[in-house]
């Protein structure tokens, strides 16, 4: 009889093992698709899945956002502070939308501006070969700046150095307006002791900085969908002011290569 009970508990210990063995090189190998999902139609859009999906994503865009500064510094290094405006405005919108994610409670709503960040990061990598080209850069120098940006960024976070923009705080969508607010001051700065008209891009910046009380009374009620409707003003305002300052630099530009000729003899 006791021997009977030994066998049998050999027996056990030797199917337990063999599972132990065998769910580990399962759960490896099924790719995620195959795994059932849940029947809630609603599971997606639980507290805690939304939670975990905006975690994941503002991780992904904080470090895409440390990678863009760092080649940002870079292009404007070897441009001689020329050739890095197409690639700020990118990163300038890049922002915006995923600084907006922290107050969306749907996960359609989020893979919506998922997808807008997935392009944006594409028109950033475009326009960054595009000036590496122009430029004659080094993409071994390029990606010794992004390390320091990238380091540099993640020892801020570690220290919990409060002028690094997090972007999983719901007031980081006003952050993100305040820094963009900061660089229209410093561009229509630039273009007045350039001698250069700023009347239109200035009103046009004021038009945008008015914006700030609605951005704030979205952010204050949580509602994503009043965030939404005062990012497309903002967006479509930016726009114009964007526009207005390309082509008063290049006016600019212009009337100063017409001078330059006049002037030789």
């Amino acid at each position: 009889m006791v021997l009977r009970n030994v066998k049998g508990v050999l027996r056990a210990v030797a199917c337990l093992l063999i599972l132990m063995l065998i769910v580990p090189y399962v759960s490896a190998t099924v790719d995620s698709d195959t795994i059932p999902k849940s029947n809630d139609p609603n599971a997606e859009d639980q507290p805690e899945a939304i939670a975990s999906l905006k975690t994941h994503v503002a991780f992904v865009s904080e470090s895409l956002d440390a990678r863009m500064d760092g080649t940002i510094q870079y292009i404007n290094t070897i441009s001689n502070g020329t050739g890095a405006i197409t690639l700020r405005e990118i990163h300038d919108d890049y922002l915006v939308t995923a600084s907006s994610i922290p107050l969306m409670q749907t996960a359609a709503e989020i893979t919506e501006a998922r997808e807008i960040l997935n392009s944006k990061t594409r028109e950033f990598s475009e326009e960054t070969k595009a000036r590496m080209i122009e430029f004659n850069g080094n993409s071994t120098a390029q990606k010794a700046r992004i390390r320091e940006s990238v380091n540099a960024s993640s020892f801020a976070r570690s220290t919990n150095d409060t002028r690094v923009l997090s972007l999983r705080n719901e007031s980081s969508r006003l952050t993100v307006f305040n820094l963009e607010s900061h660089d229209r001051t410093l561009t229509l700065r630039t273009l007045g002791k350039q001698g250069i008209d700023t009347t239109v891009a200035k009103n046009l910046s004021q038009q945008i900085d008015a914006q700030r009380s609605n951005l704030t009374a979205a952010l204050t009620s949580k509602s994503s969908a009043a965030l939404k409707i005062t990012n497309a003003r903002i967006k479509d305002l930016t726009h114009q002011f964007r526009e207005t300052v390309a082509d008063s630099r290049a006016a600019w530009e212009l009337d100063m290569k017409r001078s330059t000729m006049m002037a030789i003899p």
